[in-house]
């Protein structure tokens, strides 16, 4: 009788690789391929997520001969439409089948508890489930060769199509592994790797070929440190940072725009850049920055690990620039990327920062917020500011030092509260003005008469739309308004004769006693009937208005 293998997908969010839907992380890619590899046939592994066993009240179908548990989340963000797997749920799954052997593998490996029944994985997973599969000897702490993952990776792209969400996923795809920087940050897991590990372009190439032949069209390189660092000069470091290799970056983006030209990819974006990298590096940084904005799919953010603007911060973590050198960086993206294709900018910097540093004081999240001001007012353009609480990796020197203030605690959550409602808005609105058409976003939560949809992409913005649409189904929307981290939307083109009122409230320029008036008066059989209830409307609106006759 064959062995039965089961993957459990408890879905990632780690620093450098991502994979709650519509993302799928390499990891149960790469341990499919590796029990494929092995000997095992398609109907020997069973791909299961952790919304299933949510489904099923934590229990598992049946006995495996081992079950491959990934990741889950550290600290979990808020994510649209699905919910990350947390330690309390992962511990639960582990004793409500006290007789199933688990190995559990991601970066959660480190931090949950160990039971009788649990091998914690603090190596590559797919690599102890290769050795499970042939019976080898091998180590939990043990690592898998880029060798090796040439053939997992494409033998592994079959399990997308178990996915519940396949066709509309995007994978994430891996291109070194390790971080460049000689001296890295406090908290940095990617750094307790004692060496960097570039992957070759054609084994990149061929992983995504595998997963195009299976039916997906949407990609993120994003599993990496630093992409302006992909296969740099390990030989030539300046303040740290080693010199990019602008030709190789260039190369890969050019197969991946081949791949985009013949309609193969329709959706290509990209994940991390260090700023100290563009900063020290601004030549061989914008010649591969340039190369990506006029590859990948308008829209895209390429978000900086800035993490803090507090000068002792800065210091104390390692961190890599100050406040000036990283407008610097900001301007030097802006000016190739803030282009824009049909309304939307191609390629801008996102920033990320944490909170939880050593060094932090209360006037830590003060600097950040008139930093953050500052930016604003120069007119630079952001797409995204990331603020997070830190958990620190083990090993790591923040690890060591965490200590818990409550006083420095309340002021972070003012000023993040200050940033969302003063700056997030304001560059929202500077990013997507009134009138500004964001196509096919899909439903992904119905509440209280709203729907809320995202674009299957990497950074989505969430739209608000005051109306009821189909669970997962698509939309065309027009921005008709602006809310803290959210845009409100309608359905484009706008059918003024169909929408409910909360919906024509939303138009700016009508309100509720125009709606009242376009209800009584409705249906209109064309524009010009429908005009003189128009006439506060902003000119884009009525445009879309005309084109729902």
């Amino acid at each position: 009788m064959n062995k039965k293998y089961c993957i459990l997908d408890c879905y990632v969010d780690e620093p450098a690789c991502f994979g709650v839907p519509p993302f799928i992380s390499p990891y149960p890619r790469y341990v499919y391929g590796a029990l494929i590899d092995a000997g095992m046939y398609d109907d020997d592994i069973i791909y299961l997520t952790i919304d299933d066993l949510r489904k099923a009240d934590y229990r598992l179908p049946h006995n495996f001969d081992y079950v491959f548990l990934i990741g889950g989340a550290i600290v979990p963000g808020k994510y649209l439409g699905f919910k990350i797997g947390t330690v309390p749920e992962i511990t639960k799954i582990i004793a409500t089948n006290k007789r199933q052997q688990f190995a559990i593998g991601g970066m959660i490996a480190h931090l949950v508890n160990d039971f009788p029944n649990t091998m914690l994985v603090t190596g590559d997973i797919e690599q102890f489930a290769h050795a499970v599969a042939t019976d080898s000897d091998s180590l939990a702490s043990n690592y898998r060769t880029y060798t090796s993952l040439a053939q997992w990776a494409i033998l592994g792209s079959k399990v997308v199509t178990l996915h519940p969400q396949f066709p509309n996923l995007i994978c994430e795809i891996e291109t070194y592994r390790g971080c460049p920087r000689r001296n890295h940050c406090s908290f940095c897991a990617e750094g307790l790797l004692q060496s960097v590990d570039f992957r070759d372009q054609e084994d990149i190439l061929h992983e995504i070929d595998a997963l195009i032949a299976q039916g997906i069209t949407r990609f993120r390189i994003g599993r990496q440190a630093d992409i302006i660092a992909y296969k740099s000069h390990m030989e030539e470091f300046n303040h740290g940072f080693p010199r990019p290799n602008p030709k190789a970056v260039i190369q890969l983006f050019n197969e991946l725009k081949k791949r985009t030209h013949y309609g193969h990819i329709t959706m290509l974006n990209v994940d991390n850049a260090n700023p100290g990298t563009i900063y020290y590096f601004p030549d061989e940084s914008q010649a591969i920055i340039d190369c990506i904005a006029h590859t990948v799919t308008p829209g895209d953010t390429i978000p900086l690990g800035v993490e803090s603007f507090d000068p002792a911060v800065i210091q104390k973590n390692k961190l890599k620039l100050h406040k000036d050198q990283v407008i610097q960086v900001i301007k030097l993206i802006n000016d190739i990327g803030s282009e824009t294709v049909n309304g939307i900018h191609r390629l801008l910097p996102g920033i990320n920062l944490i909170h939880g540093l050593i060094g932090e004081t209360a006037d830590t999240f003060k600097i950040n917020y008139e930093s953050l001001k500052e930016i604003l007012n120069m007119g630079l353009l952001v797409k995204r500011i990331n603020i997070r609480s830190l958990f620190p990796f083990p090993g790591t020197i923040a690890a060591q030092k965490q200590i818990h203030n409550t006083m420095i605690e309340n002021r972070y959550r003012f000023y993040r509260e200050k940033i969302r409602n003063e700056i997030d808005h304001a560059m929202i609105a500077r990013l997507f003005p009134i009138g500004t058409v964001i196509s096919r976003m899909q439903v992904l939560s119905c509440v209280h008469g709203y729907s809320y949809a995202k674009e299957i992409r990497s950074y989505a913005i969430t739209a608000k739309i005051p109306m009821e649409l189909s669970h997962f189904s698509f939309a065309n929307c027009i921005v008709v308004g602006h809310q803290e981290r959210s845009l409100l939307c309608l359905p484009y083109p706008i059918t003024i004769n169909t929408l409910p009122q909360k919906a024509l409230e939303a138009i700016p320029g009508i309100g509720k006693k125009g709606s009242s008036a376009i209800i009584m008066h409705r249906p209109f059989s064309c524009m010009d009937d429908a005009k003189p209830y128009l006439e506060f409307v902003p000119e884009k609106i009525k445009q879309a208005v005309a084109l729902g006759f």
